[in-house]
């Protein structure tokens, strides 16, 4: 049941609804934002880098885009990667025989839901940057942070469930 909710076709529809939450998200704001754009900020959210607003715009759309095809790419290509190409541990038990294929399984699957955390981080992100740029200027320290927070933090839980899933059963 619950693998069949995380199929890689599943999670490649969310992610085409993120990427299309994207474009409405910088078609709303496009309009909105001044000519000069303050894509970048200091750890106390002070604007420190800018852009004009169409490549800003561009390339928030272009990090929205590429991040995640690249691990809806990988999670595609596991299964035509040479098995010494992929780091899992314990490789050579996990990747033998009738193991493979369910192995091979759950690093595309656990890969491409990588993307959609990758999704949201940027929707979040950017939609902090269009918040600074339509009100005072600042990025706001405390939701930065805690964004950051919760990425890593989600990233270090899917770390340590690769590694739980790929520990030699006893």
């Amino acid at each position: 049941m619950l693998q069949a909710l995380f199929s890689l076709r599943n999670i490649v529809i969310t992610q085409a609804a993120l990427w299309l939450f994207c474009l409405l998200q910088n078609a709303y704001y496009w309009k909105r934002l001044p000519d000069r754009v303050a894509t970048h900020f200091n750890g106390a959210g002070q604007a420190d880098g800018w852009m004009h607003r169409d490549q800003a715009t561009l390339m928030m759309i272009g990090f929205q885009t590429i991040m995640p095809l690249i691990f809806i790419g990988i999670a595609y290509m596991i299964y035509f990667i040479p098995a010494n190409t992929i780091n899992i541990p314990h490789r050579e038990y996990w990747l033998s025989g009738d193991r493979r294929e369910a192995s091979l399984g759950f690093v595309a699957r656990s890969t491409a839901a990588f993307s959609l955390a990758i999704s949201v981080f940027f929707l979040a992100m950017n939609h902090l940057t269009f918040q600074a740029n339509t009100s005072d200027g600042r990025l706001n320290p405390w939701a930065f942070w805690s964004l950051l927070g919760c990425f890593l933090g989600f990233t270090a839980l899917w770390i340590c469930g690769l590694l739980i899933r790929f520990r030699i059963p006893k």
